[in-house]
C-alpha cells in the first residue's frame, strides 16, 4: 500500500501527566522515595518519548508526511490518510480503533519493559522494517471483528473491539437484567456480563474463564460474571459462544446500570428498562496484526512473540 501520509496517535505517559502536567505531590514524593508503586514509570517515560521520536526520524527519512495527535485530544473519525500508528501501548491502540473505519492501523510498542503490547506488531527495534514490509504490500492488514452495541433503538457512537462490560455502576452493586439469546430468556443477578470479541478473548475474557478464539475470527462470546442462583435454581445463558449472524439482547432492571465499551473510559448509562442489542458490526477494523497473535496464549510455554524481527 501507498504509504504518503500517517497519523502518529500517541498516549502521554503516566509520568508525564502525573509528575510533569499535574504537579501531583504525592506522586511526585512517591517517586523520590524509589517507592515499588512507581518504580517503572520514569524508565517507561523515556522509552516513549524516545520511540516516538526516532518513529518521526524515520517516517521523514521515508519521506512520509507525518502528523503526531496526542490521545486525549482526539475526538473525532480520522480520515484523509494511509495509515493510523498507535504509539503506546494495548490501551492506545483500543483507543485508536474508536475512531477509525476503513484506515488501517499498526500499533508500536512504544515502552516493553512496563507494557505488554499485545496488538502492537513494532516496537523500536523493528518499526522501520515493518513500515517497509508494509509499503512494499509484504504485509497486509486483518478484518478484526468489532462489536455493536444498540440501545433502546440507537446505535452508540464506538464500536467494542476489545469487549462490552454490563454491569452496576458500583463494582459492589449487584447486576440484575434480563438477557436473551436464540430464544431463550433469563432473568439474571450476577457481577456483570462480558460480551467480547475474539481479539479481546486473551483479556478479561479469557480470565473469566473464556475460550481463546482465533484473532481473525467471525463470533462473539458472552461470560456471566460470579452469577447468583437460588437453591435448586440452573441457568442456561452462563456462557457461550455465537456466530455472526447471532445476537445478545438484554433489558436492564437495574436503576444505575452501565455499559462499558473496552474498558472505563467510554461508559454510557443502562438504566431501568433500558434495552441493549450487541451483535457483529459490518465495520471491520483494518488492523497490522500477527494472524496467529492468539496462539501465544494457548502455549505461553513456547514464549512465542508477536513482533515481526528485522
Amino acid at each position: 500500500m501507498q504509504l504518503k501520509k500517517v497519523l502518529l496517535f500517541h498516549k502521554r505517559s503516566t509520568y508525564q501527566l502525573q509528575a510533569v502536567e499535574y504537579r501531583d505531590q504525592r506522586f511526585i514524593q512517591l517517586l523520590e522515595k524509589e517507592h515499588q508503586a512507581v518504580q517503572r514509570v520514569q524508565k517507561a517515560h523515556f522509552e516513549h518519548l524516545s520511540t516516538l521520536k526516532f518513529l518521526i526520524g524515520e517516517l521523514k527519512e521515508k519521506k512520509i508526511r507525518v502528523e503526531t495527535k496526542a490521545r486525549s485530544t482526539l475526538n473525532h473519525k480520522i480520515k484523509n490518510i494511509d495509515l493510523l500508528i498507535s504509539v503506546g501501548g494495548d490501551g492506545t491502540f483500543l483507543d485508536a480503533s474508536h475512531y477509525l473505519d476503513k484506515i488501517p492501523i499498526l500499533g508500536v510498542n512504544s515502552a516493553t519493559s512496563s507494557s505488554f503490547g499485545h496488538f502492537c506488531m513494532a516496537d523500536e527495534n523493528n518499526v522501520s522494517s515493518v513500515l517497509d514490509q508494509i509499503a512494499e504490500g509484504r504485509i497486509e492488514p486483518i478484518d478484526l471483528v468489532r462489536l455493536e452495541a444498540t440501545l433502546n433503538g440507537k446505535t452508540l457512537g464506538q464500536y467494542g473491539l476489545n469487549e462490552i462490560l454490563i454491569a452496576h455502576q458500583n463494582p459492589a452493586g449487584t447486576s440484575r437484567y434480563i438477557i436473551s439469546i436464540n430464544g431463550l430468556q433469563e432473568e439474571q443477578l450476577s457481577s456483570g456480563i462480558w460480551i467480547g470479541s475474539p481479539a479481546g478473548s486473551t483479556g478479561a475474557l479469557k480470565a473469566a474463564g473464556g475460550k481463546i478464539l482465533p484473532i481473525d475470527a467471525r463470533q462473539l462470546q458472552y461470560i456471566v460474571r460470579e452469577p447468583y442462583f437460588r437453591p435448586g435454581q440452573q441457568k442456561q445463558l452462563i456462557k457461550g459462544i455465537l456466530e455472526e449472524n447471532e445476537q445478545i439482547k438484554m433489558i436492564s432492571q437495574m436503576r444505575t446500570g452501565a455499559i462499558y465499551i473496552d474498558g472505563q473510559h467510554i461508559e454510557y448509562p443502562f438504566k431501568l428498562g433500558d434495552e441493549l442489542v450487541i451483535t457483529i458490526s459490518k465495520n471491520n477494523l483494518r488492523a497490522f496484526v500477527v494472524r496467529n497473535l492468539n496462539d501465544s496464549f494457548l502455549n505461553p510455554v513456547s514464549n512465542k512473540s508477536n513482533k515481526l524481527t528485522k
